[in-house]
């Protein structure tokens, strides 16, 4: 994950260094989630029915190879143009896909699914330790070597992912994968555990409601920082850094705060103050405001997302886990995918503080729609 902080504030930079428009910055991190949406499905089978280990190295040495195109160009060409740049970020986002269908797996398979939320939670503060070392390490490599070869760094962290996942001898597997059950049928029956069972829905409909609203913002953050607020690569760097590492709390938070008050609750409180902080992060006047509020919207969006998987996954058999993991984030990824493009379209018309307005009403709709529904579905299950 440190090569994903690394790349979430050096491809954008990029872009803007050479004077591409906001569009263009917010469209590097639409192309990084839309393979989601695209190869979701397949990536899930793959992950129930061969060897997950397997699948995350694989997966792990092509997003380094891709990660390398960007500074290899730019040492024997010159500046990359934009198609490299998206072509970069859409073959890294594609090979994360498979990563993380193996994944969903390979937790249930370590943890066991009564424990999923926690695990979750665990996996999404070493997200955060990444995302925190990543951008600080970024803003400041920026300022040295430039945004291209700042990506040498990103690629080096998937060739350490790629060895520590070959080090790793614990099976990992689904107990029937290799099941000779067709592509197809395996692909209906993880979607089918999402759609069939209410209390999984009712939070993939909070899931796509929130992400389609927060991700407008999420797409411009970095034009934010760098063009709106003026801030140097060190300084946006450390914004990222510090809603980053406040993931690492989030564990311990949930492990009080889920038993004592219960998943709706805590889904409905967080979701309303991502939304707050998404407003108070796009009037922010300066590099101390506009750290605090997004500091607040990474500790909301650390705790959503871990309880909806948790929540999602708890039920699920682990034969299954790959699938319905991976489906429930396709799901969640093409509202982010969509949420992303509209907010980067929306930057030139209406500004990007016009942005962060707009996804902050956005959140406030979805809560209006989703969050009762959810509520009403924890309270049957109590």
């Amino acid at each position: 994950m440190v090569s994903a902080g690394v790349s979430s504030i050096a491809l954008p930079w990029l872009v803007l260094d050479h004077g591409g428009s906001s569009t263009e910055a917010g469209l590097i991190f639409a192309l990084s989630v839309f393979p989601y949406v695209v190869f979701g499905l397949p990536a899930g089978v793959i992950g129930d029915r061969h060897s997950r280990q397997k699948v995350m190295w694989l997966s792990h040495a092509c997003q380094m190879l891709a990660a390398l195109v960007i500074p290899i160009w730019a040492f024997a060409e010159g500046q990359p143009p934009l198609w490299i740049v998206l072509g970069a970020a859409f073959a890294i986002g594609t090979a994360r896909v498979f990563v993380d269908a193996a994944v969903f797996g390979a937790i249930a398979a370590i943890i066991g699914r009564e424990h999923f939320t926690q695990g979750q939670a665990t996996l999404s503060a070493a997200w955060a330790m990444g995302y925190f070392a990543g951008p600080a390490i970024g803003g400041i490599l920026i300022g040295f070597i430039g945004p291209a070869f700042t990506l040498l760094v990103e690629a080096a962290g998937f060739a350490l992912a790629f060895l520590l996942i070959l080090l790793i001898r614990r099976n990992l597997d689904a107990e029937n994968r290799g099941s000779p059950e067709p592509a197809v049928a395996m692909m209906k029956e993880g979607l089918a555990v999402i759609w069939q069972t209410p209390k999984v829905r009712g939070y993939t409909w909070v899931s796509i409601a929130w992400n389609l609203a927060a991700a407008a913002s999420a797409a411009v953050l970095v034009p934010l920082l760098r063009d709106t607020l003026g801030l140097t690569s060190l300084k946006a760097g450390i914004v990222l850094g510090v809603g980053a590492v406040i993931g690492i709390v989030v564990p311990s938070a949930l492990g009080r705060l889920v038993p004592r008050f219960g998943p709706g609750r805590v889904t409905a409180v967080t979701t309303a103050v991502s939304g707050a902080a998404i407003l108070a992060s796009g009037l922010a006047p300066g590099f101390a405001s506009v750290t605090a509020a997004n500091a607040a919207r990474s500790f909301c969006d650390f705790a959503l997302i871990s309880t909806i998987i948790g929540e999602r996954q708890k039920g699920v058999p682990n034969r299954l886990q790959a699938r319905v993991g991976i489906s429930g984030r396709m799901i969640a990824v093409g509202a982010i995918s969509a949420g992303a493009a509209i907010g980067s379209l929306l930057s030139e018309p209406v500004g990007v503080r016009g942005v962060f307005v707009i996804s902050a009403v956005g959140v406030a709709i979805a809560f209006a729609f989703t969050i009762p529904r959810v509520l009403r579905l924890d309270r049957e299950a109590r």
